[in-house]
């Protein structure tokens, strides 16, 4: 499908690091697209492509497709809608009251200590890691695995250091997923506090990342609550980089528009420019015994293996795939929620390059999965507090059933061995 580029004389309003944005999004509509004609995803990839100011927020080959549009925006955006024949939504007329509306929810809450019922801040995040590492000396290590952009420690949790085979699993990569980091830490929180419960968990090392872009988390909470990428700074006007296109495996392979700084999905001057990449690397680099590796996200409701930078297979796409298959059926008998299992170019119709779990697999991780933690109600990327509870536990199953299909696996080819 060719565009006609004179179709879209926009104006171009690039994403500003500083209060002055209208980050309360008064005025912002969110559209969404049905797919009709089949070239939805590829419409909006070219929309935010030349106009990065339009926040595309999900493109899903089998699930609604949504774009946040400035006001200076919306006309031409709708008549570029309307000249490729494209069915859509308007679902909120005025953003930024529905903006404004939840930040009076108070979703940054006083905690109550088990982060159930409030999103952590960095601060608290750091003095809860501390306080295990203190309490249970014996099996687990805290430790600074590199610093931000903005110089903040980025930290991992070890469980069982003296294990072999090895679970990694990583959160907050991209800022305005919170969710993801309250699922981290209630996953540790299973791990210690129910260890009785959960023996088999313990026959495995854990090393845990709950927090990987501490700047970019801090700035979602303080001025932007819809910013992703981390608080890299430019001589221009646009800044951050998208911290899952940084990583190494066909980093710069197509999808020029990642190029871009304004991009949301910027991939950086180089391969592992950013120090948070660099740290995830070196914890998927040093664990050689590593079988599972786990990245979390929001939202979407998918678990997502290899490859997204290509459309050809993995080797053991068969083994991956049932895995995923039976977390996503775990997950439905949990909470009813369907998660779409399969590698990017099967799920959605476009391919990310640099990503931390094609990475993972081209040093020898051979089960890397996202699991994009599933939309509650119409909350986006705003999970009210009151639903932290239910998505954090709907996250340990699908983690849960994704170690299970692990240690069947290894079962499996120890038993061919020995034949």
């Amino acid at each position: 499908m060719v565009f006609n580029y004179r179709l879209l004389v926009l104006v171009v309003l690039p994403t500003i690091l500083t209060s002055s944005q209208a980050n309360r999004y008064d005025g912002f509509k969110l559209y969404e697209l049905s797919d009709d004609t089949g070239h939805e995803v590829q419409l909006l990839q070219y929309l935010q492509r030349h106009r990065p100011s339009c926040d595309v927020w999900a493109l899903s080959k089998l699930g609604h497709k949504r774009v946040l549009v400035p006001p200076t925006l919306q006309k031409s955006v709708e008549k570029f809608f309307a000249d490729y024949h494209v069915n859509y939504t308007l679902q909120v007329e005025d953003f930024g009251r529905v903006y404004e509306a939840r930040q009076k929810e108070s979703l940054v809450a006083e905690g109550d200590g088990t982060f159930l019922n409030s999103f952590p801040t960095y601060e608290e995040i750091n003095e809860y890691l501390m306080k295990l590492a203190m309490e249970n000396f014996e099996w687990i290590r805290i430790r600074v695995i590199g610093w931000s952009v903005e110089g903040r420690p980025i930290r991992a949790i070890t469980i069982n250091p003296k294990k072999q085979d090895t679970i990694i699993v990583d959160a907050g990569v991209h800022a305005r997923e919170w969710i993801t980091v309250s699922a981290a830490l209630y996953l540790i929180k299973k791990l210690i506090d129910d260890s009785d419960q959960y023996r088999m968990f313990h026959e495995y090392k854990w090393v845990i990342v709950p927090l990987v872009n501490p700047d970019g988390y801090m700035y979602s909470m303080s001025t932007d609550r819809y910013w992703r990428k981390n608080r890299r700074r430019y001589n221009g006007t646009c800044g951050g980089v998208d911290i899952n296109r940084n990583f190494g495996y066909n980093w710069d392979a197509g999808a020029e528009e990642y190029a871009s700084q304004c991009h949301a999905g910027y991939r950086g001057a180089a391969a592992f420019s950013e120090p948070e990449t660099k740290a995830l690397r070196s914890i998927l680099d040093n664990n050689d015994e590593a079988k599972l590796y786990i990245s979390l996200h929001s939202y979407g409701g998918y678990l997502i293996y290899p490859w997204t930078s290509s459309s050809s297979q993995v080797k053991n796409v068969a083994n991956l795939r049932k895995v995923g298959v039976d977390a996503a059926r775990a997950i439905w008998q949990y909470s009813k929620n369907e998660y779409k299992v399969g590698a990017s170019s099967e799920i959605l119709r476009y391919q990310a390059t640099g990503t931390s779990i094609d990475y993972a697999y081209s040093v020898g991780i051979q089960l890397p999965f996202v699991l994009e933690i599933a939309e509650y109600g119409y909350s986006d990327f705003q999970p009210p507090a009151k639903a932290i509870n239910e998505l954090v536990k709907e996250t340990f199953v699908g983690i849960k059933e994704l170690v299970y299909g692990m240690r069947r696996l290894l079962a499996q080819n120890a038993n061919t061995k020995g034949r």
